[in-house]
């Protein structure tokens, strides 16, 4: 899926754009940041209960269960604590078990038809995690994946194209080393849903940069690109069709 976005991508950047496909890319990013974000809240909430007579009628009760100042009624708690969860039959929803995460206890569930779950909960909204999931590679790999590196190849003045070139690059895969280094932690920090969150911000912060900053440059020569740059200040940056504003000191005012 992520190889045809981006096949899809080299078709559309020279009808499209670049700055209408970084813009609509973004925009379906945060969508989908948002339903995982949602998704995995929804998750965390949405879970089943522990049915307190039924673990210890069973004889292997989770021994948190006996700490009462612990938050162990529902599937997450169980599994915090280090146990494992077995689902009701029929309906994984309906209160079930925290057993001891042995295969004494797992064997046990299997046998009166219960579910077993030792790293997460059964849950009614997985399947939006994955709708999450497949609409941002959707929208990812057609525009924030091939466009930032067209871009990047074409931007810069001629004099300073393979320097900067280079420093963008490395500065692209220094950051991509930050997000994965840092992405388990934050979630040990935040929580998934509030991660989710973050990064969903991060993704509105994109959308100003590129509305804000990023030139329109399709159709343009990579000379006609250097002019863009040379010997002007600009009064505002970029205007609605991404190309710059008038100058405050146009080539009239300075013969004047």
């Amino acid at each position: 899926m992520n190889a045809l976005g981006t096949i899809l991508g080299i078709y559309l950047i020279d009808r499209c754009g670049r700055r209408l496909l970084l813009l609509m890319s973004l925009i379906g990013i945060f969508l989908s940041l948002a339903i995982l974000s949602g998704s995995f809240y929804l998750t965390s909430v949405d879970v089943p209960t522990v049915d307190i007579q039924q673990t210890l009628k069973a004889g292997y009760a989770c021994p948190a269960l006996l700490d009462f100042s612990r938050p162990l009624w529902n599937c997450n708690g169980c599994l915090t604590a280090g146990c494992g969860f077995c689902a009701a039959s029929g309906n994984k929803m309906l209160p079930g078990s925290c057993f001891l995460a042995n295969t004494t206890s797992e064997q046990y569930c299997s046998q009166h038809s219960g579910s077993w779950y030792s790293e997460v909960c059964p849950s009614n909204y997985g399947w939006l995690a994955v709708l999450g999931l497949v609409l941002y590679i959707a929208f990812f790999a057609p525009g924030m994946g091939p466009v930032p590196w067209t871009i990047n190849s074409e931007i810069y003045p001629s004099k300073y194209r393979s320097m900067c070139g280079g420093i963008a690059a490395t500065v692209c895969w220094i950051s991509n080393l930050i997000v994965s280094e840092s992405f388990l932690t934050l979630i040990d920090v935040l929580g998934t849903s509030k991660t989710f969150i973050v990064f969903s911000a991060i993704s509105v912060a994109a959308f100003l940069f590129v509305l804000a900053f990023v030139p329109e440059t399709k159709g343009l020569s990579f000379e006609e690109v250097d002019k863009l740059w040379q010997g002007r200040s600009y009064s505002g940056g970029i205007d609605e069709e991404g190309s710059f504003k008038k100058p405050l000191l146009d080539d009239d005012h300075h013969k004047t």
